[in-house]
């Protein structure tokens, strides 16, 4: 397990550790409270009605997620086609339980770090390499994460470009959910099979990776 606190975690990973109903072995491995920023998750978003705002980006990223499985379920369940709809919504809507209960906390961006966040969203982000700016949610991940130094959890290939040109030749730390699959049996937590279980609900589920935890 990482270090308390010295950790941020992209929506990607929270969401797919989410869909398959592991939030509590992304805490075994990254440290406990989960950590995030309000691009990534905000509490006080949920409390918007459906069509309160006129723009879901403005939303955070997880509330948006959160919304589009709540849409998909309400269809399964009209339709009578499935239920995986639903029981995607209900482990995604997991995310609420997990602020309220203090297992996951929203971490507040320096002013440095929201210049930079901006800066990677935007047409400026050419000068880090990259064609058009990130998203909120990665863009708030490597800000925090370059600043001071924490893990980042992501498996944005565009957040990992930024990453490397701002490090230079420096390592940093990391971690992505095929990496954090396999530390997850080194350590012991679960199995190789669960591991690679985990790793095809995930893409099954729509997480892409082309590779495999175990060759």
């Amino acid at each position: 397990m990482l270090s308390e606190g010295s950790h941020i975690i992209d929506t990607v990973v929270l969401m797919y550790f989410l869909l398959v109903g592991r939030e509590a072995l992304l805490g075994d491995l990254m440290g406990r409270p989960l950590q995030v920023p309000f691009a990534v998750y905000d509490p006080e978003d949920r409390d918007l009605q459906v069509g309160a705002s006129p723009r879901s980006e403005l939303l955070s990223e997880m509330r948006q997620a959160v919304r589009h499985y709540e849409a998909a379920a309400e269809a399964a369940a009209e339709s009578e086609s499935s239920d995986h709809e639903i029981e995607s919504f209900n482990r995604i809507k997991r995310i609420d339980d997990l602020y309220d209960e203090g297992s996951l906390v929203t971490v507040a961006m320096t002013s440095g770090e929201l210049l930079l966040s901006a800066q990677l969203q935007s047409s400026d982000a050419s000068v880090h390499g990259l064609k058009v700016g990130l998203g909120p949610g990665e863009a708030a991940c490597v800000a925090i994460s370059y600043t001071r130094e924490w893990t980042i959890a992501t498996d944005d290939a565009d957040a990992f470009k930024v990453l490397n040109r701002l490090h230079a030749d420096r390592e940093y730390p990391y971690e992505r959910i095929r990496k954090l699959l396999v530390r997850a049996s080194d350590e012991g937590h679960i199995s190789r099979d669960e591991a690679t279980q985990l790793h095809g609900e995930m893409r099954a589920l729509g997480f892409w990776d082309s590779g495999q935890p175990f060759s």
